[in-house]
């Protein structure tokens, strides 16, 4: 089955007095994403966007469940789905094939939608499998899948107020003709120069345009003519989901709540700590570092080339070949007022890892008293 890889462009004229949702990277968490739609009170008069990674990563089953959701939602004239990278299994994945991607998905990365269609269907997967017949088969069962996905559109204009974009475009009026380049783009922020409309975009996750303190919430850099969607949801400890709302397209005015999965929790007790000179964050990513020192499910590690020293939980740290590595951490201790409400990520010893206003960080568990989880 051939398949559209030129970048596709909608152009909507929306009318001036409508409330406009904006959200992306869902990553098959429909509990979550349904979640969203109920505390927006999402309604008939509101217009819905969901700029790109709708499905994978997310848990067994729910990459597919969500993609079935997408479709019923999708008969909706008021709602629109774009496409992002991590949808694009279905254009760049399967064929015209590249068979190694392929088993990498299917049999290591597993949270991919291509594993719940086997699952759903009881064909086997392994590193041997007769590829060719199982995209026969799935082609045959979820037609509708390959022509949704197809049809996404990769870049949206309204109005002449707004541009949406999974991953971002440099030129507006250039504007790249192979619609992988314009929804993966890892540095969008960092690299543009100024849009000359605001442009919304989602595929990075925010915490990683920052090196101080790791905040998931949007970014909106008006500087610049950008807001940037992304919380990491299913990718990064402390991920959730961004949903940024317009009021109207009158008066541009935007504001955003954000909505995750992990447990809350109420402070009974006031939390301060004496703040490092220099906060930093490790991106999410590979990173070289040196263990310096553990202390029960912690390590105090050094990032290859700094000065910092920050305390990581044993599971964020991975040795290959002699070396450490660590994928995400902070040395931001966060202050709380007693009756402020935190999400705990990863309650261990002697620290646990939790966010307060998006912000992620660390405690002494010590003030999660057991009878409050």
């Amino acid at each position: 089955m051939e398949k559209n890889k030129l970048t596709k462009i909608l152009h909507l004229n929306i009318p001036k007095d409508r409330r406009l949702l904006f959200m992306s990277d869902i990553h098959g968490d429909i509990k979550l994403f349904k979640e969203a739609l109920e505390k927006a009170n999402f309604n008939p008069r509101d217009y819905l966007f969901i700029i790109g990674d709708m499905i994978e990563k997310g848990n067994p089953t729910d990459n597919l469940a969500m993609l079935k959701y997408v479709l019923e939602l999708n008969k909706q004239e008021n709602v629109f789905f774009m496409a992002g990278n991590c949808d694009e299994v279905f254009r760049f994945i399967l064929p015209p094939l590249d068979k190694k991607r392929f088993i990498y998905y299917a049999t290591e990365l597993k949270k991919s939608v291509i594993t719940d269609m086997a699952l759903e269907l009881s064909y086997p997967v392994s590193k041997d499998m007769d590829i060719e017949n199982y995209i026969k088969v799935i082609e045959e069962h979820y037609p509708e899948f390959f022509k949704f996905v197809d049809e996404l559109p990769d870049v949206i204009f309204i109005n002449d107020d707004l541009v949406l974009v999974h991953g971002g475009i440099m030129d507006i009026h250039n504007i790249p003709s192979n619609s992988l380049e314009v929804l993966k783009f890892d540095r969008f922020l960092e690299l543009s120069p100024v849009q000359p409309r605001i442009m919304i975009v989602g595929h990075n996750p925010t915490r990683n345009y920052r090196s101080d303190v790791p905040c998931v919430n949007p970014i909106f850099d008006f500087k610049k003519n950008i807001i940037c969607l992304d919380g990491g949801n299913n990718v990064i400890k402390g991920g959730q989901i961004n949903v940024v709302s317009l009021n109207n397209l009158s008066d541009m005015g935007f504001s955003y709540f954000a909505i995750d999965h992990y447990p809350k929790y109420i402070v009974k007790e006031d939390v301060n700590y004496e703040q490092p000179k220099n906060q930093f964050s490790i991106r999410f990513g590979r990173n070289e570092v040196e263990i310096l020192a553990k202390d029960l499910d912690f390590y105090l590690i050094r990032p290859k080339g700094k000065t910092e020293e920050l305390w990581v939980h044993e599971e964020f740290i991975i040795e290959a070949e002699g070396k450490h590595y660590c994928y995400e951490g902070s040395n931001t201790f966060i202050n709380l007022k007693k009756g402020e409400e935190i999400s705990v990520i990863k309650r261990a010893k002697p620290y646990s890892l939790i966010k307060h206003n998006g912000i992620v960080g660390l405690i002494e568990s010590k003030y999660i008293h057991e009878d409050e989880l």
